[in-house]
Parts: C-alpha cells; sequence; structure tokens
C-alpha cells in the first residue's frame, strides 16, 4: 500500500498557557514576556512531537519472495534514552536524536493536521495542502510541517503560521472563511497535545497511540519500531562541507565517512548523480563517494527511491528491519577570487575586522587594474594579479617593488610562483606592500641576494609599506635564507612596515648545514639606520617545519631584532605549529610594547642540544602587556628540561606557572585524530589539541 491507510486527523498539540493574573497583559510587561516564552516553548514541543510522528510513517515494503509484500517501518530505534513514562528520547538508527512528549488534552484553538488516505497529501484545517505526508513510495520521507506562532499588531493577538521545509516561508494558517487561526487562551492548564494518547517500551519494541480522529478521544490507532542496537546507518558529512542544509559537493566528488551496523546496505543516488560505498568496513566504518554524473543516472535500483532530485539515501537491513540516512547534495557552486573582484565585492586577507589580528580587503577600488593570467607567465611589476587553476606563473625581481597583489584564482585549490630570481626589494618611495593569497610560493631556487625573499634596497627618504600579508599559501623556502629581512642602508631615515601578518599557512624551511640564522621576519637597525617598526605583526594558524630527523640550528625565529631600536607596537602569535625549530628565542626577539604569545605547538624529534626558549623581551619592552599561556612543548631530546619560556633578563615578575615549560608525555601527532606526513606538509595535533596548534590540512 501506497499511503496510510486510515484516515489520521491530527489535531496537533492542542496548546494552552498559564493563566496570567493581571487583568490587561498590555500593562505588564513582564507578564507578556512570560506568556510569549510560554507559547514558544510549546510550539517547540509541537514541532518536535511532529518531527518525531513523521518519522515514524515512514514504512519499508519487503517482497516476501510469493508474490505477497509486507510493510515494516523503514526506520527503527537504537537506543531509548529517556522514559519517564511522558516523555520518550529516542536514539533512531539514522543517528537523529528525537524526543516526544505525551501530555493531556489542550484548550485553545490548534491547526488540524490530517493525512488523505487518497491522495497522500497533509490536510490543515480540512483541506489539502500541495505537501506529501509520504513520498510516493511509503518508504520515503515526506514534507513535515513547522509551526510558528506570529503577533498580529493590529488585535494583538498570536495567530498560527505553518511551513512544509525550511526554505519555504512562513503562511499563515487559515480557516474555511480563509481568516487567521489565532491561538485563543482558554483555561490555565499548561497542555501538551491531544494526539497522542500513550507511547511504551515493550520489549524490544517502542509503542505508540495515538487517536486516529484527532480530538483527544477514542478510537486509536498504533504503531510499533523496532528498538535494534545493532543496526544503524549515520552519515557524518564534515561540518566545512555542509551550506544551507545540503552536502556542498565539488568538481572532483567528495567523501563521507558512514556508520554502519547491519547485514547488509546500498545507497541510491538522485538523478544526475552517482554515489558509491567502500566494500570493506574498519571499525563499522566505511566511505560513501559522492560525485556529480557525466550522464544522467537514476541510482541503484529499488523500491526505494530518493525524495526528489537532491537527496542520497543509504540503506541498512536486519532481518526485515531498516536503518536509513539521507543526505541532501548540490553541486558547490565556487565563487572565484576574480569574479568576487571583477563584482566590486571584498576578497578577505586575513582577519581585517578582528581587533586581535591584522588583516587587508581586496577590492577593485582599493586595489584597480587586476588581471588573470590564465597562462604560464611571468609577472615582473607591480599590480594584481589573479592566477587560473593549474597555471604555474614565474615572480622575477621587482627592483621597485610598491604595491603587488597575487591571489590563486581557485579558493579551493592554490595556484604556484615560483621564484627563481633576486629578492623583492621594496621600493625606496613605500607603498601598499606586498599581499599573496592561496598560493604555492615555490623559492627553494630563488637566488636571495639581499639575504631575504623580502628585503629592503637603498633609499634617500623616508620609507612607509603599508602591509606583507599572506595567507593560505604554502611557501618553500631556500637553504638558510629569510623571509623577510629590512635593513635601511641610508643614515638618519626612518622606514616603516605598518602591518605584518601570517595566516593559515605553512613554510618549509630546508635546514642549513652551518649555524645559519633563519628568520621570517629579521630587522636590522642601529643608531644611524632606524627602523619604526610595525603597528602590528601577526602569525595566526600556521605550520613551520624543518626536515624530518634533521639536526635542527639555534637561531631560528618568527621575529627578530638585533638592538631594541626596532619597535613593534603589537605582536600576536596563536595557534601556530613550529616541527624541528630550535633557537633561543624562536617565537619572538625584540622590543615590544603588547605581546601575546598563546596556544603554539612546538615539536621537536631531532637531537639537537642547544638550549631552547620561547620569547625574548629587549630593553624597553612593556613586560606588563605580555599575555602567555596554553604553550605546549614534545620533545623528545635529553636536553628537554631546558626549554624555557623567556630568555633573558627582561621578564614579567612572577613568570606565572614558572619559566621552565613542561614536556607533553604523549606526541601530539599521534593521538586519536592526529596525522603527520613530512611530504605534504600535514601537522595535525589529535585530540586533548583542538585548540593548541595549526590545523591545517
Amino acid at each position: 500500500m501506497k499511503y496510510i491507510k486510515s484516515y489520521i486527523l491530527l489535531a496537533l498539540m492542542v496548546l494552552a498557557v498559564t493563566g496570567c493574573k493581571q487583568e490587561d497583559l498590555k500593562d505588564d510587561v513582564n507578564a507578556l514576556k512570560d506568556r510569549v516564552t510560554l507559547l514558544e516553548e510549546q510550539v517547540k514541543l509541537l514541532n518536535e512531537n511532529i518531527a518525531f510522528f513523521s518519522k515514524v510513517l515512514v514504512c519499508q515494503t519487503i517482497d516476501n519472495g510469493d508474490g505477497t509484500f509486507t510493510e515494516v517501518p523503514a526506520y527503527s530505534i537504537s537506543e531509548v534514552l529517556v522514559n519517564d513514562g511522558t516523555t520518550f528520547t529516542a536514539k533512531f538508527n539514522d543517528g537523529n536524536v528525537l524526543t516526544l512528549a505525551i501530555g493531556s488534552k489542550g484548550t485553545v484553538t490548534t491547526p488540524q493536521l490530517g493525512v488523505n488516505p487518497e491522495t497522500g497529501k497533509w490536510m490543515l484545517n480540512g483541506s489539502d495542502t500541495p505537501y506529501n505526508a509520504v513520498g510516493a513510495d511509503s518508504s520515503v520521507d515526506g514534507d513535515k510541517p513547522e509551526f510558528n506562532i506570529a503577533l498580529d499588531n493590529s488585535t494583538r493577538q498570536y495567530y498560527w503560521q505553518v511551513r512544509f521545509g525550511d526554505s519555504e516561508p512562513w503562511q499563515n494558517v487559515t480557516d474555511a472563511e480563509g481568516n487567521k487561526v489565532y491561538v485563543t487562551e482558554a483555561g490555565g492548564e499548561l497542555a501538551k497535545d491531544n494526539l497522542f494518547k500513550d507511547a511504551k517500551v515493550e520489549e524490544n519494541e517502542f509503542v505508540l497511540t495515538y487517536y486516529t480522529n484527532g480530538d483527544g478521544q477514542d478510537p486509536t490507532n498504533e504503531v510499533r519500531i523496532p528498538i535494534i542496537s545493532d543496526l544503524s546507518c549515520v552519515i557524518n558529512v564534515p561540518e566545512k562541507d555542509m551550506a544551507d542544509g545540503y552536502w556542498e559537493i565539488g568538481a572532483d566528488g567528495a567523501s563521507a565517512e558512514v556508520e554502519i551496523k547491519g547485514d547488509h546496505w546500498f545507497v541510491i543516488a538522485p538523478h544526475g548523480w552517482e554515489a558509491s560505498i567502500s566494500e570493506t568496513l574498519t571499525d563499522g566504518k566505511a566511505t560513501l563517494t559522492v560525485k556529480k554524473s557525466a550522464t544522467a543516472s537514476a541510482g541503484l535500483k529499488s523500491r526505494a527511491t530518493a525524495n526528489n532530485t537532491d537527496e542520497v539515501v543509504v540503506q541498512v537491513n536486519k532481518g526485515m528491519y531498516w536503518a536509513v540516512a539521507k543526505v541532501k547534495v548540490r553541486e558547490k557552486v565556487t565563487d572565484y577570487f576574480n569574479q568576487v573582484y571583477s563584482n566590486g565585492q571584498d576578497i578577505v586577507v586575513g582577519e581585517p575586522d578582528n581587533e586581535n589580528g591584522y588583516g587587508l580587503k581586496i577590492n577593485n577600488t582599493d586595489f584597480s587594474g587586476g588581471q588573470l593570467l590564465q597562462d604560464a607567465a611571468s609577472i615582473s611589476d607591480n599590480g594584481v594579479y589573479f592566477i587560473e587553476e593549474g597555471v604555474t606563473v614565474t615572480l622575477d625581481a621587482i627592483s621597485d617593488l610598491q604595491s603587488l597583489v597575487i591571489v590563486g584564482n581557485n579558493p579551493e585549490k592554490p595556484s604556484t610562483v615560483k621564484v627563481e630570481a633576486n629578492s623583492f626589494l621594496l621600493g625606496a618611495t613605500g607603498g601598499k606592500g606586498i599581499v599573496m593569497k592561496n598560493v604555492i610560493l615555490d623559492a627553494e631556487n630563488a637566488t636571495f641576494t639581499n639575504g631575504g625573499l623580502i628585503a629592503t634596497t637603498a633609499g634617500s627618504v623616508e620609507t612607509r609599506f603599508d602591509h606583507i600579508i599572506f595567507d593560505g599559501c604554502d611557501v618553500k623556502m631556500r637553504v638558510g635564507k629569510m623571509l623577510v629581512r629590512f635593513d635601511r642602508r641610508t643614515d638618519n631615515l626612518i622606514s616603516t612596515i605598518v602591518n605584518f601578518a601570517i595566516y593559515n599557512t605553512k613554510v618549509k624551511i630546508p635546514l642549513p648545514t652551518t649555524d645559519t640564522a633563519i628568520n621570517m621576519f629579521f630587522v636590522y637597525a642601529d643608531k644611524s639606520k632606524t627602523f619604526n617598526g610595525c603597528e602590528s605583526l601577526v602569525y595566526k594558524n600556521n605550520i613551520f617545519y624543518a626536515a624530518e630527523n634533521g639536526n635542527a640550528w639555534a637561531n631560528f625565529a618568527l621575529l627578530q631584532s638585533n638592538t631594541s631600536l626596532g619597535e613593534f607596537n603589537k605582536v600576536i602569535v596563536q595557534n601556530n605549529t613550529l616541527v624541528n625549530l630550535l633557537a633561543k628565542n624562536i617565537l619572538a626577539r625584540a622590543k615590544m610594547n603588547k605581546l601575546s604569545v598563546t596556544n603554539n605547538l612546538l615539536w621537536n624529534n631531532s637531537s639537537a642540544t642547544d638550549n631552547r626558549s620561547v620569547i625574548a623581551l629587549m630593553s624597553g619592552s612593556d613586560v606588563n602587556a605580555v599575555e602567555y599561556g596554553n604553550n605546549k612543548v614534545y620533545d623528545i631530546s635529553a636536553d628537554a628540561k631546558k626549554w624555557t619560556l623567556f630568555y633573558g633578563s627582561v621578564t614579567p615578575d612572577p613568570i606565572e606557572g614558572g619559566n621552565n615549560l613542561p614536556i607533553e608525555a604523549v606526541d601530539p601527532f599521534t593521538t586519536e585524530g592526529g596525522s603527520m606526513d613530512w611530504n605534504a606538509g600535514v601537522f595535525v595535533p589529535g585530540a586533548g589539541y583542538e585548540n593548541i596548534g595549526a590545523h591545517i590540512n
């Protein structure tokens, strides 16, 4: 049978609100708030009960093999979590947890919801709606109604609204004459519903009894849901891949973990899609793979069909019972950066609206003249460049660099920029600086004649560069070289880089054979060559790593200044991972007015015996504006006891927790959920380190 055989008139959840002793609610704001809150609670209860009941309505048609068919519930319950006689919370075999509340008959006006046995449509106040109570096949979920209350400003009364899906607009519930159905208070009892008479657990079944006429009076009907603990089907789509309730699938397809318990399983794909499940299960887990089909496909043959053109269905059976899990899918629409730029919108780099960080918004107003590079090319001048996916460009030396923006066009796949010439010399006249986003910056063969990939040049004027920012990049450095070397070569001139920041970036640092200074940002200044410092210097969610099992050197630093004349107003080092990089001042050595060093992960498996410390505050730093904490260290070396938080005589007093850093007993990359791949530059800490170190795959 395709539809529910008996007419189910659901006068769902007839509600009443607690009587209010105030004669005039309009004059009592608190009473009005209480009344609205109570109504909202009842509406929530109504919708929860509908969700539960809608699930138990769905049936599965079983071929008995003798020309007859049997209908059984399509869903089953794996566990009843709460059972106090009136409230039941059940975990269904698709992983959803739903609550059913059994209450007394109410005394207010509510919508009457039913199912037309001839059409299978939901009925509202005696009239058919366009929405299915069950799908075209009884094994398919229908359109689930959801109710809401709204305030009529003209009458100051609440009335009912309904919708059949999150994407639908709210519609007024009306009576036969087309008038709004108001929530009419008629009593003081907090009533719950007049739909369900009883619910109970009998051995391995959940038994639900409901009033078929929807009036809280006999006759009743009964539905039985099996409770089977070793039958389940749960699809675990990563949250980052979900948007508006849809699993967004890119051009290359996508995969998700599926938890399966049962005898047999299969997957159904909607038209135009392909879906498959890996044959081998590991600890009850398999991989569901979905991709857009080159040709239209209706999926595997089965009496059960996908609900519509966007639903992937996985079904698992045990005997005659089933567990069903579903997820809506749609093609991922990629907003390529060049399109965003051309449309006059902002490309966000870093965190421009975060007071604890710094970033930038790239748009065609502030950064005009953008070019899309779709073929191999060379960049040898200032400008804004978008590099198409799969295209590699060469970055030549720009002797008078003022403003250079390079962005990989496809947000999902970085483009490659190769540097084989000299350093980028920041021009003597200043400018907006350098911004790179979503690129693989291959500088392994760059000549670095000035000691850094980005370096200053001689000049006769004071210079100011607004930005040096990397976001979502993969930087491959040359052996023994620096990322930025800021070195003024003309006496008595002040130079400034306002904001320097690296976000969500991996930096591979090949090990030198000698004790060479390797810094991400190095400032050289003395009395006649002045660096006026940075307003903001930020490292957030980055991975800096050297070679596997190599001998680390003793003077690596994210920030290094040769004297206290190089001043930094705000320095933030947060959620970074440093692998096999040791120094006497790993994270920062400079004069700093404000410093925050938190949630970083320092890891070492080399045999280097140098002292290890994290911060060196130079003379003049504000020790009262230093924030530190939750920095973790793992070190296999026998000299791990040499790890200290502060190096030198300028330190906060006292140092909270002491200056010696404790060593983690367990390798963070080997704990559950952790991973390490030196070739790919993947260093993901596992369980217990969710907010420690960088999390970049």
